[in-house]
């Protein structure tokens, strides 16, 4: 009698622990799972950022997006490629990219692009 008694209170423990376990688990779960989402790959080489002075052109700075929704923020990457090197994105080593966006328009900001003298090419990616 006694080892059922031991038995029944090992298995109730058991049980407890588990069913707490999994409670326990549930609030790390929390996601939103988004399968309609569209990517945009804007594509510059150096003719379209540079200016025929040399300077910065702003106007790769306005992206025009017309079904972006003001309550669903974009994911924006900014990627780089000098001579003879890999792509590779300042985001992930540096800093966040800096941008507003607002009715349809995404406005990157000019310090993304620090040293646009030293790349050949920039492919900014939208994804909303």
């Amino acid at each position: 009698m006694i080892s059922i008694r031991r038995g029944k209170w090992i298995t109730c423990i058991l049980f407890s622990l588990l069913s707490s376990a999994a409670l326990s688990q549930e609030p790390n779960q929390k996601y939103t799972e988004f399968k309609a989402l569209t990517k945009r790959v804007y594509h510059f080489t150096k003719v379209e950022f540079i200016t025929p002075e040399g300077e910065f052109n702003d106007a790769i700075c306005t992206l025009v997006i017309e079904d972006l929704q003001e309550e669903s923020p974009p994911y924006v990457a900014i990627y780089y490629k000098r001579d003879n090197s890999d792509w590779f994105t300042e985001s992930l080593y540096r800093k966040r990219v800096r941008y507003s966006y607002k009715n349809g328009i995404i406005k990157l900001d000019r310090s993304n692009f620090w040293d646009w003298y030293e790349v050949n090419e920039i492919k900014v990616v939208v994804i909303y």
